[in-house]
C-alpha cells in the first residue's frame, strides 16, 4: 500500500477506505457476505491490487477476525491491458477485410471492384466472352487490361485452351515477326535447326493476346492483317501456309484512329481489330475501387512476406483522394513499398506521403499555367492541385476540408467532377 506498517497497526481499516488509502475494501465486502472475497483494489498511487480476503469462523459460526492476503498486480493488468488493445486491433483488421469482402467487392478472374463503371465492363466481358469476334481494349497504362483480356478467355469456350500474351512493344521490330508467325529451319542466320513454332501456332484453339498493339511496326501489320483475313499464317522462311484457329484480343493505351489518320496504323487493320472496343477506366473515375484493391494487395503481400500489417484511417483516406497517374500497377507498388519501409504494423499516412510526393513537389506552385486557357478549365484545374496539394500536407480528408473551407461532400463532388472530366479527355 506505500505506507509504514507501524503507522497503520490498531487503525479501523474502513477509516482508510474513506480516506482514498485504496478501494474498494475486501474487508468490508467480508462483513457483508461473510464469505471468501476476490477483488482487484487500486491504491492512492494508482497501483492495481490483488486482494483476497478469508473469514475465520469461531466455534459458534461467528466471524472473529479475516485474513487478506494482497498482491500488486499493475504490471501483470498493464501487459493484458496491452494484449487486449493488440488483439482488438487484429480483430479490426479482420473484420475491415471481411466487411470489404462482403459488402458489394466483386472478384471475377482476379478483376476486384466495387465501382458501377468497373460493373458495367464485367458485363461486357461477360457477353463478348460468348462470341468469338476480335476484341480490342483501350486503357492507360497500368488499368489492367491484361486482367480483362484475361478474364474474357476464362469466360469463354476457349477457357481449356492456350492463353497466349506478347507485348508488341517490348521485343524488337527483327524478332516480333518470328515470335508470332515462327521460323521454318535456316530461315536466317542462327536460327534453331528444328525451326520454332510462333505464338499463333501456340495459341492455337485458344487466345492470343496481343498488348500494345499500336507498337507493331507497319510491315508486321500486313502480316497480321492476313493472319486475322485468312486464319492462316506463313511462317519466315516458309513456303506453306498453317491454318491457326485463334481468337484475338488486341489492347493499346494509344488512340488508334488518330494513328490511322497520321499514317502511323494501317486503317484496314484498325478496322479488323476494332469489332468490339472495350474501355477500361482509370483507377481516378472509379475511386470506389481503390479501397477493395488496396485490403487485396494487403493480405497478398502480408501472405508473401508473412506479415500482419495494416493501413490507419487517415491512410485509407489519403490512398483514396490520390489521383493514381499509373493507375492500379501504381497502386499495388505503393501498398508494397509501404509494407516493406514501414518499421512498425501499423501504416499510417505520414508514411505515405513520402512515397506519394513526387521528385521536386514541393518547389513547384501548387498552379501550373503554361498556356491560355478557358477560365473553367483552369478552375478545375486549379481545384485539383490545390486538393492534392492540402492532402499531402494535411493527410485526412476531414483536415482538407476544414483547410479549404469547404464541406466534406463538396469536396467529394469536386473530385468527382475532376474524374468525369479526365474521362472524357482520355476516351479513344
Amino acid at each position: 500500500m506505500g505506507v509504514n506498517l507501524s503507522t497503520v497497526v490498531g487503525k479501523n481499516i474502513l477509516d482508510l477506505e474513506e480516506k482514498g488509502w485504496f478501494k474498494p475494501s475486501v474487508t468490508r465486502k467480508v462483513l457483508e457476505e461473510k464469505r471468501k472475497i476476490s477483488i482487484v483494489q487500486q491504491n492512492r498511487f494508482g497501483r492495481k491490487i490483488l486482494a483476497v480476503g478469508n473469514p475465520i469462523f469461531n466455534k459458534k459460526r461467528q466471524l472473529e477476525r479475516i485474513v487478506i492476503a494482497s498482491r500488486d498486480i499493475t504490471e501483470v493488468s498493464e501487459l493484458k491491458s496491452e494484449l487486449q488493445r493488440a488483439k482488438s486491433l487484429t480483430q479490426k483488421y479482420k473484420e475491415e477485410i471481411d466487411e470489404l469482402r462482403n459488402h458489394q467487392v466483386v472478384a471475377v478472374n482476379e478483376v476486384i471492384y466495387r465501382s458501377e463503371a468497373m460493373a458495367q465492363v464485367m458485363e461486357q466481358v461477360k457477353r463478348i466472352a460468348l462470341v468469338e469476334s476480335t476484341v480490342i481494349l483501350y486503357g492507360e497504362s497500368g488499368v489492367g487490361k491484361e486482367l480483362i483480356a484475361n478474364a474474357i478467355h476464362n469466360s469463354s469456350a476457349r477457357r481449356e485452351k492456350p492463353f497466349v500474351k506478347i507485348n508488341c512493344g517490348a521485343i524488337p521490330e527483327n524478332l516480333l515477326e518470328s515470335e508470332l508467325f515462327g521460323y521454318e529451319k535456316g530461315a536466317f542466320s542462327g536460327a534453331s535447326l528444328q525451326g520454332k513454332k510462333g505464338l499463333f501456332e501456340l495459341a492455337h484453339e485458344g487466345t492470343l493476346f496481343l498488348d500494345e498493339i499500336a507498337e507493331m511496326p507497319i510491315n508486321l501489320q500486313v502480316k497480321l492483317l492476313r493472319a486475322l483475313q485468312e486464319r492462316e499464317i506463313l511462317k519466315v522462311g516458309g513456303t506453306r501456309p498453317i491454318p491457326v484457329d485463334v481468337r484475338i484480343i488486341a489492347a493499346t493505351n494509344k488512340n488508334l484512329e488518330e494513328m490511322v489518320q497520321r499514317g502511323q496504323f494501317r486503317e484496314d487493320l484498325y478496322y479488323r481489330l476494332h469489332v468490339i472496343p472495350l474501355y477500361i477506366p482509370a483507377l481516378r473515375e472509379r475511386i470506389e475501387d481503390v479501397e477493395p484493391l488496396v485490403y487485396a494487395f494487403l493480405e497478398k503481400f502480408n501472405k508473401k512476406f508473412s506479415t500482419r500489417k495494416f493501413f490507419s484511417e487517415d491512410a485509407i483516406e489519403m490512398l483514396n483522394a490520390y489521383h493514381w497517374p499509373g493507375n492500379v500497377r501504381q497502386l499495388q507498388n505503393v501498398i508494397e513499398r509501404a509494407m516493406v519501409i514501414s518499421p512498425g504494423n501499423l501504416i499510417t499516412a505520414n508514411e505515405l506521403t513520402s512515397i506519394l510526393s513526387r521528385r521536386g513537389e514541393k518547389d513547384q506552385s501548387p498552379v501550373q499555367v503554361n498556356r491560355i486557357i478557358p477560365l473553367k478549365e483552369a478552375v478545375e484545374l486549379t481545384e485539383s492541385q490545390l486538393i492534392q496539394l492540402a492532402l499531402a500536407k494535411y493527410k485526412t480528408i476531414t483536415k482538407v476540408a476544414e483547410v479549404l473551407e469547404v464541406s466534406q461532400p463538396t469536396l467529394s463532388r469536386r473530385f468527382q467532377k475532376i474524374s468525369r472530366n479526365r474521362k472524357q479527355e482520355t476516351k479513344p
